[in-house]
């Protein structure tokens, strides 16, 4: 059914979460895990929510090699995207540069005051994708 699928890393629980389902998907199909960590750049847009927690290239990189580890032992193909900006957008586009068939993203679950006032990356990703989204709530 995937033979690509996408999954976001902010190295929260709830992503950390989204990762270990990413992989049950993906050894269902055979399919190739991408994972993508977006580092934040300055910006206008505000957002101190789980999905930005990643502060350093340095943390993405060990964050992405210890994910590359357990896909390995899960004997899957793995692609490492490590990009910087607006989170919700550098996931949607990375989803239509490898043509996933599949994202898997982490979600806290906001209000929707939250939302409105803070913004949600998987909020984002939802209404701007147009591919197959799963969200992992906690």
């Amino acid at each position: 059914m995937f033979t690509r699928i996408l999954v976001a890393l902010d190295g929260s629980e709830i992503s950390r979460l989204a990762f270990t389902r990413a992989i049950e998907f993906a050894k269902e199909d055979s399919a190739e895990l991408h994972a993508v960590v977006v580092v934040n750049s300055p910006h206008i847009w505000k957002d101190d929510s789980p999905a930005n927690q990643t502060k350093s290239e340095a943390d993405a990189k060990t964050l992405l090699d210890e994910i590359e580890a357990r896909t390995k032992e899960a004997n899957l193909k793995f692609v490492p995207h490590l990009v910087s900006g607006h989170p919700g957008d550098r996931i949607v586009s990375i989803a239509d540069e490898i043509d996933a068939d599949l994202i898997v993203i982490g979600s806290l679950g906001k209000s929707h005051l939250d939302r409105l006032l803070l913004g949600s990356v998987s909020s984002y990703v939802t209404q701007y994708s147009k591919r197959n989204i799963i969200v992992i709530r906690n």
